[in-house]
């Protein structure tokens, strides 16, 4: 036991800094250990106390189980990603195959896009005006 703390003290003492979780959870423990008559119960206790730091490791360490979740949910998020951007690829090569080979859809661009008219169309222009209409009374 005395070694424990007294590492624990090195540590303090060289000036790095322990997790807050190993602070406390060594303040509370050396208390246990003091009123721990029985060797048998300070082996169990001191097992427990170490398999408990080993699962808050394993959950909260940076390469734990929460880091490990979160890496797999933005994987998922980009494999949705990269299944639209396939399909948007997917669409701009059939537009562009349709403008390499086909004349109706270069003029549907040239009337959609560019505002262009063949010869003997009627073209109408809405205009809206600015002034408002007095309402009824």
């Amino acid at each position: 036991m005395q070694n424990i703390i007294s590492s624990y003290e090195s540590k303090k003492f060289l000036g790095t800094q322990p997790y807050i979780e190993e602070e406390t959870f060594f303040t509370t423990f050396s208390a246990l250990l003091v009123n721990i008559n029985s060797n048998y119960q300070k082996t169990i206790l001191l097992s427990l106390g170490f398999f408990m730091l080993l699962i808050i490791m394993a959950v909260f360490h940076e390469n734990g189980i929460l880091n490990a979740y979160r890496f797999e949910q933005e994987q998922v998020k980009m494999k949705e990603g990269n299944g639209k951007l396939k399909q948007q690829n997917d669409l701009l090569r059939q537009e562009i195959t349709a403008l390499k080979s086909d004349p109706y859809a270069i003029e549907k661009i040239a009337r959609e896009k560019l505002n262009l008219a063949k010869t003997g169309d009627q073209i109408y222009r809405i205009v809206s005006t600015q002034s408002k209409i007095p309402p009824i009374k």
